[in-house]
């Protein structure tokens, strides 16, 4: 297995999965509205999302590539454009979180909690594109084990990250939620994206 690619993608994930979206904001939402529980089922749903866009990505940019060879270089490209957009986009944007009373629930349904985890993961297309954008940079140079191991690798840690967004939200630390705090947070990461893109760019250019 090809440890520095490995790393680098790890790393590259982790900038994406702390960012502030869609899965995030929807553990904060769980987490006070219907407990620990639900938002680590939740959780593990957002994962297995994770896992569903990776195997689109390796079975349907192969296939692809097949009918379109220049295919490589342009999802490269427009990804890497996306990256930095959406990196820039960040910068500029200024979140706002609302504060949430906590409502433990005693009784969850586990497939509801699941699912909602699942489907808002599926349906964030920003998501989609991020991961078409790392695999078209990997896919074709490497074996079906180091993708499906990398595969497994952001399910986890994507499982992992949000189990513990969950604790920290529903031990107390409401500091996590102060506007400054996300904002940081969103600024940071915002950059991180950026040098990702124009790297992504290189890559496939070069």
């Amino acid at each position: 297995m090809n440890i520095s690619l490995f790393l680098s993608l790890a790393f590259a994930h982790l900038v994406a999965v702390t960012s502030p979206g869609p899965d995030f904001f929807y553990i904060i939402k769980s987490s006070f509205e219907k407990g620990l529980r639900s938002s680590i089922i939740s959780s593990i749903g957002i994962g297995f999302g994770v896992f569903l866009h990776c195997l689109f990505a390796i079975v349907g940019l192969d296939f692809l590539y097949q009918k379109i060879p220049s295919l490589y270089t342009i999802i490269g490209t427009v990804g890497a454009g996306y990256l930095i957009y959406l990196g820039i986009g960040g910068i500029f944007a200024d979140p706002e979180i609302k504060d949430l009373a906590i409502k433990e629930k005693q009784q969850i349904n586990v497939w509801q909690s699941f699912s909602g985890g699942l489907m808002v993961n599926i349906f964030n297309v920003k998501a989609f594109i991020f991961f078409v954008s790392l695999f078209s940079g990997v896919v074709l140079n490497t074996s079906t084990f180091f993708q499906l191991s990398i595969s497994i690798y952001f399910f986890i840690a994507t499982a992992v990250w949000f189990v513990i967004l969950s604790f920290i939200l529903n031990r107390g630390f409401k500091s996590l939620l102060n506007h400054s705090v996300q904002r940081a947070i969103s600024k940071v990461s915002s950059c991180f994206l950026i040098a990702i893109g124009f790297g992504l760019g290189v890559y496939v250019w070069t």
